[in-house]
């Protein structure tokens, strides 16, 4: 039986660098489904509700945990992870033998980092969402 060494990394060549690139752009598509949903869900009750009811299976999501519902917060967690998990498993499936610039991706990395981390902070938010919640 022959097995193919081109797709295998040798201990010469350095490894891909798609995985790590697939792993942390997961991780940034997560932290922004978890700035997405929290504005979603302050825009009303309805939209409070249909977020949290993403979240109804973790305990303590509804009123059943040592200090109360933890509310709508179990549905944000709820879609983060999904993103996290589902956007890491197509990317690292997408990129796993594939050597992507870790330089520019660094600089894109910490620059939407730095956009989403904002974007928590209300006074700075609050007239884009409105601006954009106005459009529908």
């Amino acid at each position: 039986m022959e097995i193919d060494q081109h797709d295998q990394p040798t201990s010469e060549q350095p490894p891909y660098t798609g995985p790590a690139v697939a792993a942390s752009l997961s991780v940034l598509l997560a932290f922004f489904t978890l700035m997405v949903s929290h504005h979603i869900s302050r825009l009303s009750p309805g939209l409070d509700k249909m977020v949290h009811s993403f979240g109804y299976w973790i305990p303590g999501s509804q009123g059943s945990g040592p200090d109360g519902s933890i509310g709508s917060y179990t549905g944000k967690e709820t879609l983060a992870l999904t993103v996290w998990f589902g956007s890491w498993l197509l990317f690292h499936l997408l990129w796993r033998k594939q050597n992507l610039s870790l330089n520019t991706w660094t600089k894109v990395f910490i620059v939407a980092l730095g956009l989403i981390t904002l974007g928590f902070f209300h006074p700075l938010s609050d007239p884009i969402v409105l601006f954009i919640s106005d459009l529908f």
